[in-house]
C-alpha cells in the first residue's frame, strides 16, 4: 500500500536481541549484522508502530513504557519459534555448525575428555575451542560456550554448574608404597608436599573435616603455580597434592592417583559451563551444555 511503512517479523526479533543483550553491539555480533543494520532496523519498527520503544543515551538502552509491553509480548513469541525450531531439529536430526568455545588454557583431563566426547558424538559440530586463561566477553566477541571456574553466571549469562567445588589430596601409588599413607592430618608435615601458592596459607593447607575446619601443616620442597604440573609431579612419585576432581578424575579411575585422607577437602566455586542469555538457545548450545552435565553427573 503506498505510503505505508515496511518492516518484517525480524525486526521484532532484533529488537529483543538488542533488549536482552543490552546494546546495538552486542546485538550486531550475536546476529552476524553491522552494527548500523540492527540499528535500522530497530528504527524502522518504532516507525511502523508508531511508538518510542528505546531510549537512547551514550551509556544505555533503557525501555520507554511501550517498549516494556512490546518485548514482553515479543519474548513470548521468540520463546514458541524457539518450541518449533526445537521439534524442527529432532525431526531433522542432530546439530551441526560452528560451535565456539573458550576454556582455561590448564584445562583438567576430565574436562578435555568431555570436550574430545562432545566432538565425537556430533561430528556435523565443528568446535573451535580457545584455550586461554584471559577473560573472554562472549557477547561481545561472539564465543557461544565458555568453560569457568568461578561464581554462578549473572546478567547477561546463563549457565549449569559441572563440577562440585570440591578440592582433595591425592598422591600415586608409588610414593605411598615408599612413605606410608598418611591416617591423620597431623601425619601430613611428615610427608613432602607439592604446593599450589593460592592454596596455602604460610605452611599448610586450610581443609575442611567432618568436625570443620583443620589447619593441615605441611613440609615441602616444591612449589608449582600450575595445577597440570602439581598432577605431573604428583605422578611422578614426588609427594602429596592438591588438586580439584576435573584435574585428576580419570588417574583416579585408573588407579595412577589415590585419594588421600578422604574426609579432608577445600572448597571452591567449582566448574560452570556458561552461555549467553538470550530469547532462545540454539542447539549447538543446548546440546554441549547437556551433554558437559551429564558427562560430569
Amino acid at each position: 500500500m503506498s505510503g505505508t511503512i515496511q518492516w518484517e517479523p525480524g525486526d521484532a526479533l532484533i529488537f529483543v536481541h538488542v533488549v536482552s543483550e543490552g546494546s546495538f553491539t552486542a546485538a550486531a555480533n550475536t546476529l552476524d549484522l553491522p552494527k548500523s543494520t540492527v540499528s535500522r532496523r530497530v528504527s524502522r519498527l518504532e516507525a511502523k508502530l508508531g511508538l518510542q520503544l528505546l531510549r537512547r543515551t551514550t551509556r544505555q538502552l533503557t525501555l520507554t513504557d511501550a517498549g516494556q509491553a512490546f518485548f514482553d509480548q515479543a519474548t513470548r513469541a521468540v520463546d514458541a519459534l524457539e518450541a518449533a525450531e526445537e521439534a524442527a531439529t529432532t525431526v531433522l536430526g542432530e546439530p551441526r555448525g560452528k560451535l565456539r568455545v573458550t576454556a582455561p588454557a590448564e584445562v583438567g583431563t576430565g574436562l578435555l575428555a568431555a570436550i574430545i566426547g562432545f566432538n565425537r558424538k556430533y561430528p556435523d559440530v565443528h568446535l573451535d575451542v580457545d584455550f586461554t586463561n584471559n577473560y573472554v566477553d562472549l557477547v561481545e566477541s561472539g564465543v557461544d560456550v565458555a568453560l569457568r571456574g568461578g561464581k554462578p553466571p549473572q546478567g547477561s549469562l546463563a549457565g549449569r554448574q559441572i563440577i562440585s567445588g570440591e578440592i582433595f589430596m591425592v598422591a600415586s601409588p608409588e610414593y605411598l608404597r615408599r612413605s606410608g599413607t598418611p591416617k591423620r592430618a597431623g601425619d601430613v608435615v611428615k610427608h613432602q608436599s607439592i604446593l599450589f601458592p593460592n592454596w596455602t596459607s604460610g605452611s599448610a593447607w586450610d581443609m575442611t573435616g567432618r568436625k570443620g575446619k583443620v589447619k593441615v601443616p605441611v613440609t615441602s620442597h616444591l612449589t608449582i603455580n600450575n595445577l597440570d604440573g602439581i598432577r605431573r609431579a604428583a605422578l611422578a612419585n614426588c609427594g602429596l597434592g592438591l588438586l580439584p576432581w576435573s584435574h585428576c578424575t580419570r588417574d583416579l579411575e585408573e588407579g595412577r592417583l589415590i585419594r588421600v585422607l578422604p574426609s579432608l577437602h577445600r572448597n571452591s566455586s567449582g566448574v560452570w559451563v556458561v552461555y549467553p542469555r538470550t530469547p532462545f538457545t540454539n542447539t549447538k548450545v543446548r546440546a554441549f551444555v547437556d551433554y558437559m552435565q551429564i558427562a560430569f553427573a
